[in-house]
């Protein structure tokens, strides 16, 4: 199976309009993007931390939850469509296979710089509301997902697919 992120995206949509209504702590409706973007950049936090792209600095031992790689990655994922539906830049996310191919001409050496990049990208995109960074952001974390982590498509769709089964 190939990553299909126009069905993702149809599957998603009733995701991000319930979600808001299970909340313990509800927030006001002006900051549900904010609360997307932060929970986007925990999963990256995780995802760091579970592929050891960091080296921690301070002895302390987090405790992430039995999730694997596959999984924590398709958290990041359907937090990127949510994030494109309600900024309204779904055709953005679309993408051809031979762009997929493309990202694996460009390898990068080193986890902590992609993932930084990503941080990077996704806080202009908030802060600054651009297009062009998020775009940037999500090639950066499929090329993440299928070149640097080592994913395969199958493994991406399957995961993805689950959740949000599961959420919806």
């Amino acid at each position: 199976m190939q990553i299909d992120i126009a069905k993702y995206l149809r599957n998603v949509r009733p995701m991000f309009r319930t979600v808001a209504d299970d909340w313990e702590r509800p927030i006001k409706r002006d900051d549900y993007l904010l609360n997307d973007y932060l929970n986007l950049l925990g999963t990256l936090g995780q995802l760091q931390t579970l592929t050891q792209a960091v080296n921690p600095n301070v002895p302390v031992t987090l405790r992430l939850d039995d999730a694997g790689v596959d999984t924590l990655y398709a958290t990041g994922l359907v937090q990127f469509l949510l994030i494109s539906l309600k900024q309204q830049w779904i055709h953005l996310m679309v993408l051809e296979p031979q762009d997929l191919q493309q990202f694996a001409k460009f390898p990068q050496r080193h986890l902590n710089h992609q993932f930084i990049g990503i941080d990077t990208m996704l806080l202009n995109s908030y802060h600054q509301r651009r297009q062009s960074d998020f775009a940037h952001a999500w090639r950066s974390y499929l090329k993440l997902g299928l070149n640097e982590l080592h994913l395969d498509q199958a493994t991406i769709d399957s995961a993805v697919t689950q959740l949000i089964n599961q959420t919806n």
